[in-house]
């Protein structure tokens, strides 16, 4: 069980360990070519190779921070509403669709955006990389196309706690069930663990009393059919 103040959600210590040892392996390349740029007119003096040895240093500096920016992470996160359903990564609002049957509703993440993933809901399971939780409206599934998604052995799946890292640029495709009146619109930015659906129970009741209508409403339109 995460760590909590009164209004923060404190990110798992362990979980913040593995995120900077990833980001100090990505790094160790830029790292060699600092020490490649600074070691050549050492191991060339007759060379004259400082405008060379400047050009490599100052391309190995901004890879490094650049590789830094890219690991960005939250230590922190305002506590989830209870029964709230959130986002697991950082990104903007691609779409939202529905269909009657299902409502999908795509974020797109972009490369500096944060790389953690938090657990949408705490009755999340992971399943060949793809989240799944069942609610009483039906299954809701998280799919991730992104460049590098690493999750964690034995996560601990508490509503809003960091189970993976989202590593470089792609899509978050969330399905739900029903029609879902969702205040979320194209364009609009979300962190990961920023409520999508406040209260999961609500929207739950909601969807099978629309569903319960439109059956009821095709019921009668057989008996009508079948009078005539």
């Amino acid at each position: 069980m995460p760590a909590k103040t009164s209004q923060y959600l404190l990110s798992d210590p362990v979980s913040l360990r593995r995120i900077k040892l990833l980001q100090f392996r990505s790094q160790v390349p830029a790292l060699l070519l600092l020490l490649l740029a600074l070691a050549l007119n050492y191991i060339f003096p007759s060379a004259n190779l400082y405008k060379l040895a400047l050009l490599l240093a100052i391309v190995a500096v901004a890879w490094f921070l650049y590789l830094g920016f890219c690991y960005r992470y939250r230590q922190r996160i305002p506590i989830p509403p209870e029964a709230s359903l959130v986002s697991p990564v950082q990104g903007n609002i691609r779409s939202v669709q529905g269909n009657g049957d299902i409502t999908l509703v795509n974020i797109r993440k972009m490369v500096l955006d944060s790389v953690e993933i938090r657990s949408p809901h705490q009755d999340c399971t992971l399943e060949d990389g793809v989240l799944h939780l069942s609610s009483a409206a039906g299954k809701i599934s998280f799919r991730f196309n992104i460049s590098r998604v690493i999750w964690f052995n034995d996560p601990d799946f508490s509503t809003g706690n960091i189970i993976g890292m989202a590593v470089g640029a792609g899509n978050c495709t969330i399905t739900l069930p029903g029609s879902l009146e969702l205040d979320l619109k194209p364009g609009q930015a979300l962190d990961a663990g920023s409520p999508i659906i406040p209260n999961l129970l609500e929207a739950a009741v909601k969807t099978r009393q629309e569903r319960q209508v439109v059956l009821e409403a095709l019921a009668d339109f057989d008996e009508e059919s079948t009078e005539s």
